[in-house]
C-alpha cells in the first residue's frame, strides 16, 4: 500500500469515527456546524473524485448475452398450391404435381358453389362437369368440362409469353372468387 493510499485512509477512519461520534453525543469539542458538514462533503466528494478517476482507468467489465431469440417459421397459407403448381409448370412437367393443382381447385370449386352459391353437392358437380358454374371458358376447361376455347384468347395467352398453366389456373381461382357474386353466373341461385 502506498503511503498517500494509506494517508487516505487514516484520514477516512478518522473522519467516519468523529461523525459516528459526534451523532452519538459524545462531544469532542466540535459541534454539528455547517463548517464541519462541509469538511465532511469535500472529503466525501475527493473520495467519489478518487475512485471515478480509478474506474476511468480499467477495462469496463461488460455481460455478454447470449443470441437472440430465433424467429419461428410458420407455414405460409397457399405455400404447397404454389409449390405444386411451379413444379408442374417445369419444363419436365410433373402430371401429380398438375393434378394436385386441378384437384384442389376443383375442390375449392366445389366448395364455393355449395356455400356461396347455394348449391346441392351433386348440383355442383355437375356444374363442374358441364362448365355451367363460370363464364370464363379458360377456367371451365381447366377444371375439365368439355368447353371450348375462343381462338383469340389462345392466341392471346401464347403471345403473352405466360405460362399456360399459371394463366389457367390464375383464371380459374378468379372465377372461383366470382362464384357467389353479381358477376359469377352459378352464384344468382340462393
Amino acid at each position: 500500500m502506498t503511503l498517500t493510499r494509506r494517508l487516505f485512509l487514516l484520514v477516512g477512519v478518522v473522519a467516519t469515527v468523529a461523525g459516528f461520534a459526534a451523532v452519538a453525543g459524545v462531544s469532542l469539542g466540535l459541534e454539528l456546524t455547517d463548517v464541519f458538514l462541509g469538511l465532511v462533503a469535500a472529503l466525501a466528494a475527493l473520495q467519489g473524485l478518487r475512485y471515478v478517476q480509478r474506474r476511468r482507468d480499467s477495462a469496463p467489465n461488460t455481460t455478454v448475452t447470449g443470441d437472440p431469440e430465433a424467429r419461428a417459421t410458420v407455414p405460409i397459407p397457399g405455400s404447397d398450391f404454389d409449390d405444386d403448381l411451379v413444379s408442374a409448370a417445369g419444363r419436365h412437367t410433373r402430371w401429380a404435381a398438375r393434378q394436385r393443382v386441378v384437384d384442389r381447385l376443383e375442390t375449392r370449386a366445389t366448395e364455393a358453389l355449395v356455400a356461396r352459391g347455394g348449391h346441392a353437392p351433386e348440383e355442383a358437380a355437375a356444374l363442374l362437369k358441364t362448365g355451367g358454374w363460370t363464364d370464363d371458358p379458360v377456367a371451365a376447361r381447366f377444371l375439365g368440362a368439355s368447353v371450348s376455347v375462343p381462338l383469340r384468347q389462345r392466341v392471346r395467352l401464347f403471345l403473352s409469353g405466360k405460362s399456360s398453366l399459371a394463366d389457367r389456373a390464375e383464371r380459374t381461382v378468379a372465377a372461383i372468387e366470382r362464384v357467389g357474386t353479381a358477376d359469377g353466373p352459378a352464384g344468382d341461385r340462393r
